[in-house]
C-alpha cells in the first residue's frame, strides 16, 4: 500500500524499459499519483522493467531540457505520462521523436475539467499540448465516456481503453477503528464519503441533499462521514458539517486508517462533476459496499451490475438519490456490495490492469499485435 509522499520520486539509476512520468500535489494515495504508482507495482509483479518519476511541480520549465537528457540516460523503450498541463507532457514534447510516447490525461480532457481556469490552459493548449497529444504514438483512456471526450476535441489516432485498478484486500488483517467509531451507536449506519473536498467533487450539492434528509436519516439510523481535508469545505457549501444533523467531518486518512473506514461503513457515495476513473470508488467497491456514483465517475458498469444507484450531482437528485439507499432493506444493501465486489474483482483487480498494459506496450513496440481495448485511428 503506497504511504503518504510529501516529496519527489527521486529518478531512476539504471535503465528501464517502461518509464512513468507524473506530477504529484503531494498529497498520497490518492488521484493520479496512487493510480500510477500501484500500476507500477503491479508491472513490477509480472517481471516489466517498469520505474516511475513524479515531480512536485517545483521544476521551471527552463530546466526541462536538463531533465530530458538525465531521462534519455536511461534509454527507457516507452514513455508513459500521465496528467496534463505540467512537466509531463513538456518532457513528453522533447522526446517523443526519439521513442514511443503514450499519455493517459486522466479526465483532464473532459468538458468540465476544460472549462474549470480555462484562461490558464488555453495557452498552455496552443503552445505544446495539443500538438503533444497529436503527436504521442497512442492516448490511454480510463473508460469509454473519457475516449468519447477525447475524440470530440478532435484526435484521430490511437486510444488505449485501459482502467484503473483496485489493490486485494486482506480481510483477517486487523485495521484501527473508524474516526467515528466513538460518535456513532452501535447499530447505526455510515455512508462515506472520501476523498478531496473539491468542488468537482460534488461536496456541495451533496451536504445540501443530506441537510434536507436530516428527521429521515435520523429515523433510519444513518450518518454521513465526509473524510477529507477539512478546511475547505465552509467555502464549498454555505452548510458547514457542523451544522447539519448526523454529519461528521473528520481529515484525510491514509493506508491502514482508511482502510479502517471502508471496513466500518455501509454504504458510499461520490457524486462527482468530473473523474478520470475514481479509484476511491473502485476501492468501496471492492470493500462491498453499495455505492451512490454520479455519472461523471465514468461507472456505467457499476449500474448495469446493480451495485450502485446512479445520481446526478445535484440536490435535487441526491435527495432522491440518498432518500432510496436509505429505504433500501438490508438484504438489498448486502446484494449490491456483494455485486460491486465481483464486478471489481472480475474487470478491475490491478494484475488484470498490468497484464492489459502489457500487452499494449507489447503492440507500441512492435512485439505484439493490436489488443482489443485500443481504438484504432479515426478515419477524417
Amino acid at each position: 500500500m503506497l504511504q503518504q509522499r510529501m516529496d519527489p520520486l527521486p529518478l531512476p539509476t539504471e535503465p528501464v524499459s517502461i518509464l512513468h512520468l507524473s506530477r504529484t500535489d503531494g498529497i498520497a494515495p490518492g488521484g493520479v499519483d496512487s493510480s500510477v504508482g500501484q500500476l507500477v507495482e503491479a508491472l513490477q509483479q509480472r517481471g516489466i522493467s517498469a520505474q516511475w518519476y513524479a515531480s512536485c511541480g517545483q521544476l521551471p520549465v527552463l530546466g526541462d531540457r536538463r531533465l530530458a537528457a538525465q531521462l534519455r540516460a536511461l534509454r527507457p523503450d516507452l514513455l508513459h505520462v500521465h496528467g496534463l498541463w505540467q512537466f509531463p507532457t513538456r518532457l513528453a514534447r522533447l522526446l517523443e521523436q526519439e521513442l514511443p510516447v503514450l499519455i493517459a490525461p486522466h479526465g483532464m480532457l473532459d468538458a468540465w475539467a476544460l472549462a474549470r481556469h480555462r484562461w490558464k490552459k488555453a495557452p498552455v493548449w496552443r503552445l505544446w499540448e495539443q500538438q503533444t497529444l497529436e503527436r504521442a504514438r497512442c492516448l490511454h483512456a480510463l473508460s469509454h465516456s473519457e475516449a468519447r471526450s477525447i475524440r470530440a476535441l478532435g484526435f484521430r489516432g490511437p486510444i488505449a481503453i485501459l482502467p484503473n485498478g483496485t489493490p486485494s484486500i486482506d480481510r483477517f488483517q486487523p485495521r484501527p477503528p473508524p474516526p467515528w467509531s466513538e460518535r456513532v451507536p452501535a447499530g447505526e449506519r455510515v455512508l462515506l464519503f472520501l476523498g478531496r473536498l473539491h468542488t468537482k467533487k460534488g461536496v456541495a450539492p451533496l451536504l445540501e441533499a443530506w441537510n434536507r434528509l436530516g428527521p429521515e436519516a435520523r429515523r433510519k439510523g444513518w450518518w454521513l462521514a465526509v473524510v477529507g481535508p477539512e478546511e475547505p469545505l465552509h467555502r464549498l457549501s454555505r452548510h458547514g458539517s457542523a451544522h447539519l444533523d448526523r454529519c461528521l467531518t473528520f481529515g484525510p486518512r491514509f493506508a491502514a486508517e482508511k482502510e479502517g473506514c471502508l471496513a466500518a461503513a455501509s454504504a458510499f457515495v461520490l457524486p462527482s462533476l468530473s473523474e478520470g476513473l475514481p479509484l476511491a470508488a473502485l476501492e468501496a467497491m471492492s470493500w462491498q459496499l453499495p455505492a451512490l456514483l454520479s455519472p461523471a465517475c465514468n461507472l456505467t458498469e457499476a449500474y448495469a451490475a446493480g451495485a450502485a444507484l446512479k445520481v446526478e450531482p445535484t440536490a435535487d437528485d441526491l435527495e432522491r438519490g440518498l432518500r432510496e439507499l436509505l429505504n433500501l432493506p438490508d438484504a438489498e444493501l448486502a446484494a449490491m456490495g456483494a455485486r460491486g465486489q465481483a464486478l471489481v474483482a472480475a474487470q478491475f483487480s490491478w494484475p488484470r490492469v498490468a497484464a492489459m498494459a502489457a500487452q499494449l506496450y507489447g503492440w507500441l513496440l512492435g512485439e505484439a499485435p493490436c489488443p482489443g481495448f485500443v481504438e484504432r485511428q479515426v478515419d477524417p
